[in-house]
């Protein structure tokens, strides 16, 4: 299928961004090979990244403001402008694999701000499709999203001697009336004050610079993997540029590769179109995708705004908007990377016998029928539902306008941590004759059987991540990665502050003959892993690295 950009609301929207009166800095230019310098004049240009979410269920037009903290409109309009509509369809379809809900929210434009919303509240639309979906670890997930764009309505600038005088508010001057959109008289003086808590409070921090209508829809597939080389033919399969044949050929009952077609599902999610029946199986999403043009351009609706920050606009004072979202999009990840976990975990305890754990000795062993390993899952549940249960209040926190969001994933362990302490399916590692693992007897080396673990738990997912976005927080380092599987096997250790952990890291960085190499340690939060080798009989292992600060 090929893709089309409408190129003239973003083209009226840059300009709009580039008009400045900020006055123009002298630099200095070296003129290659002539050793001499040569001044130039260039005016400083004001950066402002326009922002897509998701249209609101309680509407919004264009010109409206926005408040990004909270992810809803402002019912204010601030700014001076004129509205053009564009006629044509556009036409976009992207296919890409997906490890947890977050990525799904964020493949669906769901924002950070409301993507915190539906962990503190019920969700709804979009969000509420995508909380409400179930992602483990043992299944691959693809997200299949079509969108069908009927032209776009855009605020365009004012032609001049159209408007009235907009006067400063300072100087009283009448201000030039160029063609452009500006602030409005009121919008004006409330920025030009000191503080900019009334101009955010009225206007919000963006205004709503276009509306998108038509139709979108999102189909998640979810394929049954059993083994490394199934979850490879599902990534080819589904991610390739024959994914329609296999869901086809899925749809029909027959076997793509190595997966059998009653090992795929999907679930769908649709805005604008005729009034007709939710898509139900994989059959109705061929049936969909034929007839989603036609639906968009006689049944459409309104599914996505683009947001544009006030300080691109012509006349905004020489200020900065304080706007960090970081804390909204962690909150987010750490929520969805524990529901992930407890989704794992009640998969797990649900067939017991089709997973292997790793026992004292670094070794896998059977989980079904060993009480003690099932015992240790469990209380690892509870303290993963207690996580969840800190991020919720934190969410509820960081959804209430009156209050800063202070969320800091230095107070969570990361949930790599339980990863590292999860059961294995028998049949990734029978099926691949990667290493003994899945024999009723203990058999494997902790390096060996370390790297299994690490990989099916982290590097993969890891991977699939950093592909899409490399510079994701979510995308670690090998070093990281490699840090993450020197702690499988080892005691976890919480400790009893952040400064004993910074002793006993300065103790470690100290060490040259690599003395201390059975020991690793995080200040935030402070947590130690301890090679159980180490741990003394009759003695706790915190006691052990306590003495180790008094010698």
């Amino acid at each position: 299928m090929g893709f089309t950009v409408t190129l003239l609301p973003l083209l009226l929207l840059f300009l709009a961004g580039c008009q400045s009166n900020i006055p123009e800095q002298q630099v200095v230019s070296i003129t290659p090979g002539s050793g001499k310098g040569k001044e130039i004049e260039v005016a400083e240009r004001r950066h402002a990244q326009p922002v897509s979410v998701n249209y609101p269920e309680t509407g919004v037009d264009v010109g409206w403001g926005w408040d990004s903290d909270e992810g809803i409109p402002q019912p204010n309009v601030c700014i001076e402008y004129s509205i053009e509509e564009d006629q044509g369809q556009t036409k976009y379809m992207t296919m890409s694999e997906i490890s947890d809900s977050r990525e799904l929210m964020q493949s669906m434009n769901v924002s950070a701000a409301a993507s915190v919303k539906t962990i503190a509240y019920s969700a709804s639309g979009s969000a509420k499709f995508a909380k409400n979906t179930k992602i483990n670890s043992f299944s691959s997930n693809f997200v299949l999203n079509v969108s069908v764009d009927n032209g776009v309505r855009y605020a365009t600038p004012l032609m001049p001697g159209s408007r009235g005088e907009i006067k400063d508010p300072e100087t009283r001057k009448t201000l030039p009336d160029a063609g452009s959109i500006r602030l409005t008289s009121e919008a004006l003086r409330l920025a030009k004050k000191r503080d900019l808590t009334s101009f955010l409070n009225y206007c919000g921090d963006s205004y709503v610079a276009a509306l998108y209508g038509g139709a979108r829809l999102t189909a998640l597939i979810t394929v049954k993997t059993n083994s490394k080389k199934e979850r490879q033919d599902a990534s080819a399969s589904f991610s390739g540029s024959g994914w329609g044949v296999n869901v086809k050929a899925s749809a029909s009952g027959t076997k793509v590769g190595s997966i059998e077609s009653k090992n795929v599902s999907m679930r769908f999610y649709q805005s604008g179109g005729r009034k007709d029946e939710i898509p139900a199986t994989k059959g109705d999403l061929l049936g969909k995708l034929k007839t989603i043009t036609t639906e968009a351009s006689d049944y459409p609706a309104y599914y996505r705004v683009t947001l544009m920050p006030y300080t691109a606009l012509a006349n905004w004072p020489e200020k900065s908007i304080p706007l960090d979202l970081s804390e909204l999009d962690q909150l987010a990840d750490y929520w969805a990377g524990y529901v992930k976990l407890y989704e794992d975990l009640e998969h797990i305890f649900a067939q017991p016998e089709k997973f292997q754990v790793l026992n004292a000795q670094s070794q896998f062993i059977p989980l079904g029928g060993n009480g003690d390993s099932i015992k240790k899952l469990q209380q690892l549940q509870d303290q993963v539902q207690t996580e969840l249960g800190r991020l919720q209040e934190d969410a509820l926190q960081c959804s209430m306008p009156e209050q800063d969001c202070s969320f800091s994933e230095e107070l969570y362990q990361s949930p790599y941590a339980y990863r590292i302490q999860m059961p294995l399916p028998m049949d990734i590692t029978a099926a691949n004759k990667q290493c003994p693992c899945a024999d009723t007897e203990p058999k494997g080396e902790l390096a060996k059987n370390a790297a299994i673990l690490v990989d099916y738990y982290i590097r993969n997912p890891v991977k699939r991540r950093c592909l899409n976005n490399p510079v994701d927080p979510g995308c670690l380092s090998n070093g990281e990665m490699d840090r993450w599987q020197k702690r499988v096997g080892r005691q976890i250790i919480e400790l009893p502050d952040a400064d004993s952990a910074s002793q006993l890291r300065k103790l470690i960085t100290k060490d040259d003959g690599n003395e201390y190499g059975w020991l690793d340690v995080i200040e935030h939060p402070p947590y130690a892993w301890m090679d159980r080798s180490r741990i003394e009989q009759d003695k706790k292992p915190l006691d052990t690295l306590m003495a180790l600060l008094n010698q």
